[in-house]
């Protein structure tokens, strides 16, 4: 006999499968650096919204995949009631030693910093730049369907939620606001960001992956989870260019410390970091748990699209100008010089590079990073500070 929540599952697959009211399913594939990437783009049935589709990433954890996550995160149900387009990508695999006994296992992983340290020893693995593959993504995307450029987020569970973490840092140029469960940013991954955006990062106080590195029973309910989460919660706010005072809302259920006072008076941004009781290391869809982070990270989306796109922090105000970007040999940087301007290029991890050898004329400068390894670069010039990516 069929129950209850049967006879609903089948009415709703029935409604979805009527022509004219069906969401869109499209199964996506890309090359990126020599690898076949894959994604899921769902959009819904209706009319296009004023100003385009805005875009919800979800990106799954540790041995996950998209179309798990299109199966149990309520993105695309949501995506249809709030006419949005919902995008569920899959990670490459690498050799990794796996939570809790750190068994070798080759499994999904998106390329945070953590993965340096759980990789399998021995086996020079080529880790790939997942950024490139989101923006490689979005360029698909944004050539097949009209979307909202000023509405694209991104969400994450686990290891995927430190994917967010870093596309926060790394990619706000495209994210309007980003969020996630169940995980933090690594160290190896926090650079001040060029722009600062929204950020919500939720975790349950029984999250066993935050028990087995504090050795406690469970995460404490209270204030002193600011002393666990101490190191966390200072990086991202450094990288955010946020001071440390913080708000708090508490309910029986969730606590949520606020963090939205710039370090620079002309700053913007937000990060906000939960606690929620009784919680273990899940994505809450309102069926596992009794709450729905989905239906909470969209409304903070919703209201976080003013705050970010509006974004007046002096260092965006540019007067240099870097093309191409991303680059590959030769970067020219467009602005005024003269013998005694000074031009310094770090990597993501603070990094000086050497050897470069840069060619100045009156209102150009040429440099060629040819040898510089694939990633992200931070270029110092006349106080100002430029971002850009080597392929």
């Amino acid at each position: 006999m069929l129950n209850k929540y049967s006879i609903i599952l089948i009415f709703f697959q029935i409604l979805i499968l009527q022509p004219g009211k069906a969401q869109e399913r499209k199964d996506f594939t890309i090359i990126v650096d020599d690898k076949l990437r894959e994604f899921i783009v769902v959009k819904p049935s209706g009319e296009v919204p004023n100003g385009g589709y805005p875009v919800v990433f979800m990106f799954h954890g540790t041995s996950g995949n998209g179309n798990e996550f299109y199966n149990i995160s309520g993105w695309k149900e949501k995506g249809q009631l709030e006419k949005f387009i919902t995008v569920f990508p899959t990670s490459l695999k690498y050799c990794i030693l796996n939570f809790p006994n750190n068994n070798p296992a080759l499994l999904t992983r998106w390329v945070t910093g953590d993965l340096i340290q759980d990789q399998c020893p021995n086996l020079n693995q080529v880790f790939k730049d997942d950024i490139k593959f989101v923006r490689m993504m979005l360029d698909d995307i944004s050539s097949n369907y009209k979307i909202n450029n000023k509405k694209v987020f991104a969400a994450g569970f686990s290891n995927g939620c430190s994917f967010t973490h870093k596309l926060a840092l790394y990619a706000s140029d495209i994210f309007t606001a980003c969020g996630g469960v169940g995980s933090i940013l690594f160290p190896t991954d926090s650079i001040l960001a060029e722009k600062s955006i929204p950020f919500w990062n939720i975790i349950g106080n029984q999250d066993e992956r935050f028990i087995a590195v504090t050795n406690v029973n469970e995460l404490p309910f209270n204030d002193s989870i600011l002393i666990y989460m101490n190191p966390y919660i200072n990086r991202m706010n450094n990288c955010l260019g946020l001071s440390n005072v913080h708000t708090l809302t508490s309910t029986l259920a969730s606590l949520t410390y606020t963090y939205s006072k710039p370090k620079l008076e002309s700053g913007k941004g937000k990060f906000q970091f939960s606690l929620v009781k009784n919680m273990n290391h899940i994505y809450p869809n309102g069926v596992n748990f009794p709450l729905s982070a989905t239906n909470f990270l969209w409304e903070f989306f919703n209201q976080s699209t003013l705050t970010s796109t509006d974004n007046d922090h002096t260092l965006f105000q540019h007067k240099i100008k870097i093309i191409p970007n991303p680059v590959t040999h030769q970067l020219n940087i467009q602005g005024e010089y003269t013998d005694e301007t000074q031009v310094q290029i770090f990597n993501a991890h603070g990094c000086k590079m050497d050897g470069l050898l840069f060619h100045k004329e009156s209102a150009s400068m040429s440099v060629d990073v040819s040898y510089l390894q694939a990633g992200l670069y931070l270029l110092h010039v006349h106080g100002e500070i430029l971002k850009f990516v080597k392929y």
